[in-house]
Protein backbone atom coordinates (compact mmCIF):
# COMPACT_ATOMS: atom_id res chain seq x y z
CA UNK A 1 0.00 0.00 0.00
CA UNK A 2 1.45 3.35 -1.07
CA UNK A 3 -0.02 6.63 0.17
CA UNK A 4 0.59 9.57 -2.16
CA UNK A 5 -0.17 12.54 0.06
CA UNK A 6 -0.66 14.98 -2.82
CA UNK A 7 -3.36 12.87 -4.48
CA UNK A 8 -5.14 12.15 -1.21
CA UNK A 9 -5.21 15.89 -0.54
CA UNK A 10 -6.71 16.53 -3.98
CA UNK A 11 -9.36 13.84 -3.42
CA UNK A 12 -10.32 15.38 -0.06
CA UNK A 13 -11.18 18.61 -1.88
CA UNK A 14 -14.31 16.74 -3.04
CA UNK A 15 -15.59 15.16 0.21
CA UNK A 16 -19.05 14.24 -1.07
CA UNK A 17 -17.75 12.37 -4.11
CA UNK A 18 -14.96 10.75 -2.10
CA UNK A 19 -17.32 9.71 0.69
CA UNK A 20 -19.89 8.33 -1.76
CA UNK A 21 -17.24 6.37 -3.64
CA UNK A 22 -15.86 4.80 -0.44
CA UNK A 23 -19.25 4.09 1.14
CA UNK A 24 -20.64 2.47 -2.00
CA UNK A 25 -17.51 0.32 -2.38
CA UNK A 26 -17.87 -0.86 1.21
CA UNK A 27 -21.50 -1.74 0.52
CA UNK A 28 -20.41 -3.69 -2.56
CA UNK A 29 -17.93 -5.58 -0.39
CA UNK A 30 -20.66 -6.23 2.16
CA UNK A 31 -22.69 -7.96 -0.56
CA UNK A 32 -19.74 -10.31 -1.15
CA UNK A 33 -19.73 -11.24 2.54
CA UNK A 34 -23.49 -11.76 2.56
CA UNK A 35 -23.29 -13.83 -0.58
CA UNK A 36 -20.57 -15.98 0.98
CA UNK A 37 -22.82 -16.65 3.99
CA UNK A 38 -25.79 -17.39 1.72
CA UNK A 39 -23.69 -19.77 -0.35
CA UNK A 40 -22.46 -21.52 2.79
CA UNK A 41 -26.07 -21.91 3.92
CA UNK A 42 -27.11 -23.36 0.55
CA UNK A 43 -24.21 -25.84 0.43
CA UNK A 44 -24.87 -26.99 3.98
CA UNK A 45 -28.58 -27.40 3.23
CA UNK A 46 -27.85 -29.34 0.06
CA UNK A 47 -25.40 -31.68 1.84
CA UNK A 48 -27.84 -32.05 4.72
CA UNK A 49 -30.66 -33.07 2.36
CA UNK A 50 -32.81 -29.93 2.76
CA UNK A 51 -33.58 -28.78 -0.81
CA UNK A 52 -36.08 -26.11 0.28
CA UNK A 53 -33.49 -24.35 2.43
CA UNK A 54 -30.97 -24.72 -0.40
CA UNK A 55 -33.36 -23.03 -2.85
CA UNK A 56 -33.95 -20.22 -0.38
CA UNK A 57 -30.20 -19.73 -0.17
CA UNK A 58 -29.87 -19.68 -3.95
CA UNK A 59 -32.66 -17.09 -4.14
CA UNK A 60 -30.82 -14.93 -1.62
CA UNK A 61 -27.64 -15.26 -3.67
CA UNK A 62 -29.45 -14.03 -6.79
CA UNK A 63 -31.02 -11.08 -4.97
CA UNK A 64 -27.68 -10.11 -3.45
CA UNK A 65 -26.10 -10.34 -6.92
CA UNK A 66 -28.65 -7.90 -8.36
CA UNK A 67 -28.13 -5.49 -5.45
CA UNK A 68 -24.36 -5.68 -5.94
CA UNK A 69 -24.71 -4.91 -9.63
CA UNK A 70 -26.73 -1.76 -8.87
CA UNK A 71 -24.32 -0.69 -6.12
CA UNK A 72 -21.35 -1.30 -8.43
CA UNK A 73 -22.87 0.91 -11.12
CA UNK A 74 -23.48 3.69 -8.60
CA UNK A 75 -19.99 3.31 -7.15
CA UNK A 76 -18.41 3.39 -10.60
CA UNK A 77 -20.27 6.59 -11.42
CA UNK A 78 -19.21 8.28 -8.16
CA UNK A 79 -15.60 7.16 -8.63
CA UNK A 80 -15.52 8.40 -12.23
CA UNK A 81 -16.87 11.79 -11.19
CA UNK A 82 -14.32 11.99 -8.38
CA UNK A 83 -11.48 11.20 -10.78
CA UNK A 84 -12.79 13.70 -13.33
CA UNK A 85 -13.08 16.45 -10.72
CA UNK A 86 -9.52 15.87 -9.49
CA UNK A 87 -8.16 15.82 -13.04
CA UNK A 88 -9.91 19.10 -13.81
CA UNK A 89 -8.48 20.66 -10.63
CA UNK A 90 -4.97 19.45 -11.39
CA UNK A 91 -5.06 20.54 -15.02
CA UNK A 92 -6.42 23.98 -14.12
CA UNK A 93 -3.79 24.52 -11.43
CA UNK A 94 -1.01 23.24 -13.69
CA UNK A 95 -1.97 25.52 -16.58
CA UNK A 96 -2.06 28.55 -14.26
CA UNK A 97 1.28 27.57 -12.71
CA UNK A 98 2.82 27.13 -16.17
CA UNK A 99 2.17 30.83 -16.88
CA UNK A 100 4.33 32.19 -14.07
CA UNK A 101 7.37 34.20 -15.27
CA UNK A 102 9.90 31.74 -13.89
CA UNK A 103 8.51 28.99 -16.16
CA UNK A 104 7.76 31.11 -19.21
CA UNK A 105 11.40 32.19 -19.35
CA UNK A 106 13.09 28.98 -18.17
CA UNK A 107 15.26 27.68 -21.06
CA UNK A 108 15.55 24.22 -19.48
CA UNK A 109 11.82 23.49 -19.82
CA UNK A 110 10.59 21.63 -22.88
CA UNK A 111 7.14 21.90 -24.40
CA UNK A 112 6.96 18.14 -24.95
CA UNK A 113 7.58 17.39 -21.28
CA UNK A 114 5.01 19.97 -20.18
CA UNK A 115 2.46 18.59 -22.65
CA UNK A 116 3.08 15.06 -21.40
CA UNK A 117 2.57 16.09 -17.77
CA UNK A 118 -0.60 18.05 -18.58
CA UNK A 119 -2.07 15.22 -20.64
CA UNK A 120 -0.84 11.70 -19.85
CA UNK A 121 0.48 12.57 -16.38
CA UNK A 122 -2.74 14.09 -15.08
CA UNK A 123 -4.94 11.51 -16.83
CA UNK A 124 -2.79 8.79 -15.27
CA UNK A 125 -3.72 9.93 -11.75
CA UNK A 126 -7.35 8.96 -12.36
CA UNK A 127 -6.90 5.28 -11.51
CA UNK A 128 -5.23 6.11 -8.19
CA UNK A 129 -7.85 8.67 -7.17
CA UNK A 130 -10.97 6.90 -8.38
CA UNK A 131 -9.94 3.29 -7.71
CA UNK A 132 -6.94 2.99 -5.40
CA UNK A 133 -8.01 5.44 -2.69
CA UNK A 134 -11.46 3.80 -2.20
CA UNK A 135 -9.73 0.40 -2.29
CA UNK A 136 -7.46 1.47 0.60
CA UNK A 137 -10.56 2.31 2.64
CA UNK A 138 -12.08 -1.03 1.66
CA UNK A 139 -8.96 -2.81 2.87
CA UNK A 140 -8.89 -0.90 6.16
CA UNK A 141 -12.56 -1.59 6.91
CA UNK A 142 -13.62 -4.57 4.82
CA UNK A 143 -10.79 -6.95 5.68
CA UNK A 144 -11.17 -6.18 9.39
CA UNK A 145 -14.88 -6.97 9.21
CA UNK A 146 -14.23 -10.19 7.29
CA UNK A 147 -11.56 -11.30 9.77
CA UNK A 148 -13.99 -10.51 12.60
CA UNK A 149 -16.63 -12.77 11.06
CA UNK A 150 -14.05 -15.54 10.67
CA UNK A 151 -13.07 -15.05 14.33
CA UNK A 152 -16.67 -15.78 15.35
CA UNK A 153 -16.33 -19.18 13.71
CA UNK A 154 -12.69 -19.91 14.54
CA UNK A 155 -10.29 -17.59 16.37
CA UNK A 156 -7.30 -19.62 15.21
CA UNK A 157 -8.37 -19.41 11.57
CA UNK A 158 -8.96 -15.69 12.00
CA UNK A 159 -5.42 -15.26 13.31
CA UNK A 160 -4.05 -17.08 10.26
CA UNK A 161 -6.14 -14.97 7.89
CA UNK A 162 -5.15 -11.74 9.67
CA UNK A 163 -1.47 -12.69 9.43
CA UNK A 164 -1.89 -13.41 5.73
CA UNK A 165 -3.56 -10.04 5.13
CA UNK A 166 -0.76 -8.24 6.98
CA UNK A 167 1.91 -10.07 5.00
CA UNK A 168 0.08 -9.37 1.73
CA UNK A 169 0.02 -5.65 2.56
CA UNK A 170 3.37 -5.14 4.28
CA UNK A 171 5.45 -7.64 2.31
CA UNK A 172 5.26 -5.86 -1.06
CA UNK A 173 6.02 -2.41 0.44
CA UNK A 174 9.76 -2.78 -0.03
CA UNK A 175 9.21 -3.88 -3.59
CA UNK A 176 6.85 -0.97 -4.18
CA UNK A 177 9.47 1.47 -2.96
CA UNK A 178 11.88 0.00 -5.47
CA UNK A 179 9.12 0.12 -8.06
CA UNK A 180 8.50 3.78 -7.29
CA UNK A 181 12.19 4.62 -7.81
CA UNK A 182 12.27 2.74 -11.09
CA UNK A 183 8.96 4.34 -12.05
CA UNK A 184 10.48 7.79 -11.58
CA UNK A 185 13.28 6.88 -13.96
CA UNK A 186 10.67 5.44 -16.34
CA UNK A 187 8.71 8.73 -16.34
CA UNK A 188 11.89 10.77 -16.90
CA UNK A 189 12.67 8.64 -19.93
CA UNK A 190 9.09 9.01 -21.15
CA UNK A 191 9.34 12.81 -20.77
CA UNK A 192 12.60 12.95 -22.73
CA UNK A 193 11.13 10.95 -25.60
CA UNK A 194 8.00 13.13 -25.65
CA UNK A 195 10.09 16.32 -25.74
CA UNK A 196 12.33 15.07 -28.57
CA UNK A 197 9.36 13.79 -30.58
CA UNK A 198 7.38 17.04 -30.35
CA UNK A 199 10.42 19.12 -31.31
CA UNK A 200 11.16 16.82 -34.25
CA UNK A 201 7.58 17.07 -35.53
CA UNK A 202 7.58 20.85 -35.21
CA UNK A 203 10.90 21.23 -36.97
CA UNK A 204 10.55 18.50 -39.58
CA UNK A 205 10.86 20.90 -42.53
CA UNK A 206 14.00 22.47 -41.05
CA UNK A 207 15.48 19.05 -40.25
CA UNK A 208 14.95 17.97 -43.85
CA UNK A 209 16.48 21.17 -45.19
CA UNK A 210 19.55 20.75 -42.99
CA UNK A 211 19.82 17.02 -43.71
CA UNK A 212 19.54 16.15 -40.03
CA UNK A 213 16.71 13.62 -40.35
CA UNK A 214 18.97 10.52 -39.93
CA UNK A 215 20.56 11.94 -36.76
CA UNK A 216 17.13 12.85 -35.38
CA UNK A 217 15.85 9.38 -36.21
CA UNK A 218 18.80 7.83 -34.38
CA UNK A 219 18.21 10.06 -31.36
CA UNK A 220 14.52 9.11 -31.21
CA UNK A 221 15.46 5.44 -31.58
CA UNK A 222 17.84 5.79 -28.63
CA UNK A 223 15.13 7.42 -26.53
CA UNK A 224 12.66 4.67 -27.49
CA UNK A 225 15.13 1.94 -26.51
CA UNK A 226 15.77 3.65 -23.18
CA UNK A 227 12.03 3.76 -22.54
CA UNK A 228 11.68 0.09 -23.46
CA UNK A 229 14.44 -0.90 -21.03
CA UNK A 230 12.96 1.25 -18.26
CA UNK A 231 9.53 -0.30 -18.89
CA UNK A 232 10.96 -3.82 -18.69
CA UNK A 233 12.68 -3.04 -15.38
CA UNK A 234 9.42 -1.73 -13.96
CA UNK A 235 7.52 -4.82 -15.17
CA UNK A 236 10.05 -7.19 -13.59
CA UNK A 237 9.75 -5.45 -10.22
CA UNK A 238 5.97 -5.38 -10.58
CA UNK A 239 5.80 -9.13 -11.21
CA UNK A 240 7.89 -9.80 -8.10
CA UNK A 241 5.56 -7.63 -6.00
CA UNK A 242 2.54 -9.49 -7.40
CA UNK A 243 4.14 -12.83 -6.54
CA UNK A 244 4.68 -11.77 -2.91
CA UNK A 245 1.06 -10.64 -2.59
CA UNK A 246 -0.30 -13.85 -4.15
CA UNK A 247 1.92 -16.01 -1.92
CA UNK A 248 0.61 -14.31 1.22
CA UNK A 249 -2.99 -14.56 0.02
CA UNK A 250 -2.75 -18.23 -0.86
CA UNK A 251 -0.94 -19.06 2.38
CA UNK A 252 -3.70 -17.41 4.43
CA UNK A 253 -6.47 -19.19 2.54
CA UNK A 254 -4.72 -22.58 2.70
CA UNK A 255 -4.18 -22.21 6.45
CA UNK A 256 -7.86 -21.42 7.01
CA UNK A 257 -8.88 -24.29 4.75
CA UNK A 258 -6.62 -26.66 6.65
CA UNK A 259 -8.23 -25.70 9.93
CA UNK A 260 -11.68 -26.22 8.40
CA UNK A 261 -10.67 -29.70 7.18
CA UNK A 262 -9.37 -30.57 10.63
CA UNK A 263 -12.69 -29.43 12.13
CA UNK A 264 -14.62 -31.65 9.75
CA UNK A 265 -12.39 -34.64 10.49
CA UNK A 266 -13.02 -34.25 14.20
CA UNK A 267 -16.73 -33.83 13.63
CA UNK A 268 -16.84 -30.16 14.60
CA UNK A 269 -18.43 -27.73 13.83
CA UNK A 270 -21.67 -28.01 11.82
CA UNK A 271 -21.33 -27.99 8.03
CA UNK A 272 -22.67 -24.46 7.50
CA UNK A 273 -19.93 -23.01 9.68
CA UNK A 274 -17.24 -24.97 7.82
CA UNK A 275 -18.39 -23.62 4.47
CA UNK A 276 -18.72 -20.13 5.89
CA UNK A 277 -15.21 -20.35 7.32
CA UNK A 278 -13.77 -21.27 3.91
CA UNK A 279 -15.70 -18.65 1.95
CA UNK A 280 -15.25 -15.78 4.41
CA UNK A 281 -11.52 -16.50 4.68
CA UNK A 282 -11.25 -16.07 0.92
CA UNK A 283 -13.35 -12.89 0.98
CA UNK A 284 -11.04 -11.36 3.59
CA UNK A 285 -8.36 -11.20 0.88
CA UNK A 286 -10.59 -9.65 -1.79
CA UNK A 287 -9.65 -6.07 -0.76
CA UNK A 288 -5.97 -7.01 -0.97
CA UNK A 289 -6.34 -8.37 -4.49
CA UNK A 290 -8.32 -5.34 -5.64
CA UNK A 291 -5.81 -2.95 -4.06
CA UNK A 292 -2.96 -4.66 -5.92
CA UNK A 293 -4.88 -4.55 -9.20
CA UNK A 294 -5.68 -0.84 -8.91
CA UNK A 295 -2.09 -0.08 -7.91
CA UNK A 296 -0.79 -1.45 -11.20
CA UNK A 297 -3.53 0.30 -13.18
CA UNK A 298 -2.59 3.67 -11.69
CA UNK A 299 1.16 3.21 -11.68
CA UNK A 300 1.85 5.54 -14.66
CA UNK A 301 0.06 8.38 -12.94
CA UNK A 302 2.04 7.82 -9.74
CA UNK A 303 5.34 8.08 -11.58
CA UNK A 304 4.17 11.45 -12.93
CA UNK A 305 3.50 12.93 -9.47
CA UNK A 306 7.01 14.43 -9.01
CA UNK A 307 6.78 16.06 -12.44
CA UNK A 308 3.30 17.38 -11.70
CA UNK A 309 4.52 18.77 -8.38
CA UNK A 310 7.40 20.51 -10.14
CA UNK A 311 4.94 21.92 -12.65
CA UNK A 312 2.80 23.32 -9.82
CA UNK A 313 -0.28 21.13 -10.32
CA UNK A 314 -0.68 20.64 -6.55
CA UNK A 315 -0.28 24.30 -5.68
CA UNK A 316 -3.31 26.53 -5.36
CA UNK A 317 -1.44 29.77 -4.79
CA UNK A 318 0.52 29.84 -8.03
CA UNK A 319 -0.62 32.52 -10.43
CA UNK A 320 0.93 34.81 -12.97
CA UNK A 321 2.38 37.96 -11.48
CA UNK A 322 0.10 40.95 -11.78
CA UNK A 323 -2.75 42.76 -10.08
CA UNK A 324 -5.82 40.92 -8.90
CA UNK A 325 -8.53 40.34 -11.47
CA UNK A 326 -12.11 40.83 -10.35
CA UNK A 327 -13.40 38.77 -13.28
CA UNK A 328 -15.84 41.47 -14.35
CA UNK A 329 -16.49 42.68 -17.87
CA UNK A 330 -13.59 44.89 -18.99
CA UNK A 331 -14.48 48.55 -19.36
CA UNK A 332 -13.71 50.78 -22.32
CA UNK A 333 -10.21 52.19 -21.76
CA UNK A 334 -9.09 55.68 -22.71
CA UNK A 335 -5.41 55.73 -21.76
CA UNK A 336 -2.66 53.21 -21.08
CA UNK A 337 0.24 54.72 -19.16
CA UNK A 338 3.64 53.28 -18.25
CA UNK A 339 5.53 55.26 -15.62
CA UNK A 340 9.19 54.55 -14.83
CA UNK A 341 8.97 50.84 -15.72
CA UNK A 342 12.24 48.93 -15.33
CA UNK A 343 13.11 45.26 -15.64
CA UNK A 344 16.31 43.22 -15.46
CA UNK A 345 16.54 39.49 -16.18
CA UNK A 346 18.01 37.42 -13.33
CA UNK A 347 21.81 37.31 -13.67
CA UNK A 348 21.93 40.13 -16.23
CA UNK A 349 24.38 43.00 -15.74
CA UNK A 350 22.01 45.78 -16.81
CA UNK A 351 18.33 46.56 -17.19
CA UNK A 352 16.66 45.48 -20.39
CA UNK A 353 14.06 48.17 -19.64
CA UNK A 354 15.19 51.33 -17.90
CA UNK A 355 12.58 53.74 -16.51
CA UNK A 356 10.29 53.42 -19.51
CA UNK A 357 7.55 56.05 -19.83
CA UNK A 358 4.75 55.70 -22.37
CA UNK A 359 1.30 57.12 -22.94
CA UNK A 360 -1.02 55.36 -25.41
CA UNK A 361 -4.55 56.69 -25.91
CA UNK A 362 -7.56 55.24 -27.69
CA UNK A 363 -8.16 56.56 -31.20
CA UNK A 364 -4.88 55.77 -32.98
CA UNK A 365 -2.28 53.05 -33.35
CA UNK A 366 0.84 53.44 -31.20
CA UNK A 367 4.03 51.67 -32.25
CA UNK A 368 7.25 50.61 -30.59
CA UNK A 369 10.22 50.06 -32.88
CA UNK A 370 13.81 49.14 -32.23
CA UNK A 371 16.52 46.66 -33.17
CA UNK A 372 16.15 42.95 -32.50
CA UNK A 373 16.89 42.16 -28.87
CA UNK A 374 16.17 45.69 -27.68
CA UNK A 375 13.49 44.47 -25.24
CA UNK A 376 10.28 45.12 -27.18
CA UNK A 377 8.77 41.70 -26.40
CA UNK A 378 9.98 41.99 -22.80
CA UNK A 379 8.03 45.25 -22.53
CA UNK A 380 4.89 43.44 -23.69
CA UNK A 381 5.52 40.68 -21.12
CA UNK A 382 5.71 43.31 -18.38
CA UNK A 383 2.50 44.98 -19.58
CA UNK A 384 0.73 41.61 -19.65
CA UNK A 385 2.00 40.76 -16.16
CA UNK A 386 4.08 37.79 -17.31
CA UNK A 387 7.16 39.55 -15.91
CA UNK A 388 7.10 41.64 -12.72
CA UNK A 389 8.43 45.15 -13.19
CA UNK A 390 11.35 45.93 -10.87
CA UNK A 391 10.00 49.46 -10.54
CA UNK A 392 7.34 51.70 -12.01
CA UNK A 393 3.68 51.13 -12.80
CA UNK A 394 1.45 50.03 -15.68
CA UNK A 395 -1.96 51.70 -15.44
CA UNK A 396 -5.18 51.91 -17.42
CA UNK A 397 -7.22 55.03 -16.77
CA UNK A 398 -5.40 55.67 -13.51
CA UNK A 399 -5.67 52.15 -12.02
CA UNK A 400 -3.39 49.11 -12.24
CA UNK A 401 -3.76 47.21 -15.50
CA UNK A 402 -5.43 43.84 -14.91
CA UNK A 403 -4.88 40.62 -16.90
CA UNK A 404 -8.46 40.88 -18.20
CA UNK A 405 -7.78 44.36 -19.63
CA UNK A 406 -5.40 43.29 -22.40
CA UNK A 407 -5.66 41.01 -25.43
CA UNK A 408 -2.60 40.07 -27.46
CA UNK A 409 -1.97 39.04 -31.06
CA UNK A 410 1.44 37.39 -31.17
CA UNK A 411 3.93 37.38 -34.01
CA UNK A 412 3.15 33.72 -34.67
CA UNK A 413 -0.54 33.21 -33.80
CA UNK A 414 -1.53 29.85 -32.35
CA UNK A 415 -4.33 28.13 -34.26
CA UNK A 416 -5.70 24.72 -33.40
CA UNK A 417 -6.85 21.78 -35.46
CA UNK A 418 -10.60 22.24 -35.77
CA UNK A 419 -12.83 24.73 -37.58
CA UNK A 420 -12.67 28.46 -38.19
CA UNK A 421 -15.44 28.91 -35.62
CA UNK A 422 -13.62 26.88 -32.96
CA UNK A 423 -10.48 28.96 -33.47
CA UNK A 424 -12.19 32.35 -33.43
CA UNK A 425 -15.05 32.03 -30.95
CA UNK A 426 -13.32 30.59 -27.90
CA UNK A 427 -15.66 32.45 -25.57
CA UNK A 428 -19.11 31.41 -26.85
CA UNK A 429 -19.94 34.87 -28.15
CA UNK A 430 -22.20 33.50 -30.90
CA UNK A 431 -22.42 33.76 -34.67
CA UNK A 432 -23.38 37.43 -34.86
CA UNK A 433 -20.56 38.61 -32.61
CA UNK A 434 -18.06 36.36 -34.39
CA UNK A 435 -19.05 37.79 -37.77
CA UNK A 436 -18.76 41.33 -36.45
CA UNK A 437 -15.26 40.66 -35.08
CA UNK A 438 -14.15 38.98 -38.31
CA UNK A 439 -15.52 41.90 -40.32
CA UNK A 440 -13.56 44.33 -38.15
CA UNK A 441 -10.46 42.20 -38.68
CA UNK A 442 -10.99 42.21 -42.45
CA UNK A 443 -11.32 38.43 -42.77
CA UNK A 444 -15.11 37.88 -42.95
CA UNK A 445 -15.40 37.84 -46.75
CA UNK A 446 -12.59 35.31 -47.05
CA UNK A 447 -14.20 33.06 -44.43
CA UNK A 448 -17.50 33.14 -46.29
CA UNK A 449 -15.68 32.23 -49.52
CA UNK A 450 -14.28 29.05 -47.95
CA UNK A 451 -16.24 25.78 -48.37
CA UNK A 452 -18.19 25.50 -45.15
CA UNK A 453 -17.62 29.10 -44.09
CA UNK A 454 -17.10 29.26 -40.34
CA UNK A 455 -17.22 25.45 -40.25
CA UNK A 456 -14.33 25.16 -42.71
CA UNK A 457 -11.57 22.94 -41.30
CA UNK A 458 -8.28 24.37 -40.06
CA UNK A 459 -5.20 22.18 -39.87
CA UNK A 460 -2.96 22.10 -36.83
CA UNK A 461 -0.99 25.37 -36.45
CA UNK A 462 -3.19 26.87 -39.18
CA UNK A 463 -0.99 25.64 -42.04
CA UNK A 464 -4.05 25.42 -44.32
CA UNK A 465 -4.31 29.24 -44.17
CA UNK A 466 -2.02 31.98 -45.42
CA UNK A 467 0.06 34.05 -43.02
CA UNK A 468 -2.23 37.05 -43.44
CA UNK A 469 -5.33 34.95 -42.79
CA UNK A 470 -3.80 33.53 -39.61
CA UNK A 471 -2.92 37.01 -38.37
CA UNK A 472 -6.41 38.37 -39.03
CA UNK A 473 -8.14 35.35 -37.49
CA UNK A 474 -6.02 35.87 -34.39
CA UNK A 475 -6.97 39.54 -34.45
CA UNK A 476 -10.68 38.66 -34.71
CA UNK A 477 -10.26 36.27 -31.78
CA UNK A 478 -8.64 39.04 -29.73
CA UNK A 479 -11.45 41.45 -30.63
CA UNK A 480 -14.05 39.01 -29.33
CA UNK A 481 -12.52 39.32 -25.85
CA UNK A 482 -13.82 42.93 -25.76
CA UNK A 483 -10.72 44.00 -23.88
CA UNK A 484 -9.82 47.69 -23.98
CA UNK A 485 -6.11 47.19 -24.69
CA UNK A 486 -4.84 45.34 -27.77
CA UNK A 487 -1.16 44.41 -27.94
CA UNK A 488 0.06 43.37 -31.39
CA UNK A 489 3.51 41.85 -31.80
CA UNK A 490 5.05 42.17 -35.30
CA UNK A 491 1.71 41.73 -37.10
CA UNK A 492 3.18 42.06 -40.60
CA UNK A 493 6.58 40.41 -40.20
CA UNK A 494 5.69 37.28 -42.20
CA UNK A 495 3.29 38.89 -44.69
CA UNK A 496 3.66 40.19 -48.24
CA UNK A 497 3.04 43.86 -48.92
CA UNK A 498 -0.64 43.42 -49.82
CA UNK A 499 -1.46 41.33 -46.76
CA UNK A 500 0.56 43.68 -44.55
CA UNK A 501 -1.39 46.64 -45.86
CA UNK A 502 -4.68 44.85 -45.11
CA UNK A 503 -3.64 44.13 -41.52
CA UNK A 504 -2.47 47.72 -41.04
CA UNK A 505 -5.80 49.06 -42.27
CA UNK A 506 -7.57 46.69 -39.88
CA UNK A 507 -5.55 47.99 -36.93
CA UNK A 508 -6.47 51.56 -37.90
CA UNK A 509 -10.17 50.65 -37.72
CA UNK A 510 -9.78 48.77 -34.45
CA UNK A 511 -7.96 51.71 -32.83
CA UNK A 512 -11.17 53.75 -32.95
CA UNK A 513 -12.56 51.65 -30.08
CA UNK A 514 -9.46 50.28 -28.35
CA UNK A 515 -5.99 51.23 -27.26
CA UNK A 516 -3.73 49.58 -29.84
CA UNK A 517 -0.02 49.19 -29.09
CA UNK A 518 2.05 47.55 -31.81
CA UNK A 519 5.60 46.23 -32.02
CA UNK A 520 7.10 46.44 -35.48
CA UNK A 521 10.34 47.11 -37.28
CA UNK A 522 9.03 47.14 -40.86
CA UNK A 523 9.16 50.66 -42.33
CA UNK A 524 5.98 50.12 -44.36
CA UNK A 525 4.07 49.18 -41.18
CA UNK A 526 5.44 52.15 -39.26
CA UNK A 527 4.75 54.57 -42.11
CA UNK A 528 1.02 54.51 -41.31
CA UNK A 529 1.58 55.21 -37.59
CA UNK A 530 1.84 58.75 -36.28
CA UNK A 531 2.93 57.89 -32.73
CA UNK A 532 6.15 55.83 -32.96
CA UNK A 533 8.55 55.23 -30.07
CA UNK A 534 11.98 53.62 -30.37
CA UNK A 535 13.39 51.28 -27.74
CA UNK A 536 17.20 51.12 -27.68
CA UNK A 537 19.54 50.08 -24.85
CA UNK A 538 16.56 49.84 -22.50
CA UNK A 539 15.49 53.44 -23.07
CA UNK A 540 12.23 54.33 -24.84
CA UNK A 541 12.09 57.61 -26.73
CA UNK A 542 9.76 59.15 -29.27
CA UNK A 543 10.85 58.71 -32.90
CA UNK A 544 12.09 61.89 -34.54
CA UNK A 545 10.63 60.93 -37.92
Amino acid sequence: MMIVVELWREARRHPLLLGASILLLLLVFATHLLQAIALAWSLAAFVGGDPAAALHGIGAILVIGVVRMLLSLAQGDAAARLGGAVRADLRGAAVVAALVPSRLHDPSLRDGSTRLALADGIDGTDAYVSKYIPAVAQLAVGSVVAVGLVAVLSPVAAACVALGVLLAVIGPLLWKRMLARRGSAHWDTYESLSGDLLEALRGMSTLRTLGDVPATRARLHGRSEALRRATERVMRSSLAETAITDLAVQAGVVAAAGLAVVSVMTGRPPAVEVYALLLLSSEAFRPVRELSRHWHAGFLGLTAVPGLAALGAFSRDAAPAGPEDDGGTPSRGDELRLSGVSYRYPGAERDVLSRVDLRAARGEVHAIAGPSGAGKSTLFDVILGFLPAASGAVELDGRALRPSDAAVVSQRPVLFAGTIRENVDLFGAGQEEAERACAAAGILDEIRALPGGFDAPVTEAGTSLSGGQRQRLALARALLTRRPVLLVDEPTSALDDEAASTVAETLDRVAAERIVLMISHRPEALARVADVHVLRDGVLSRSAS
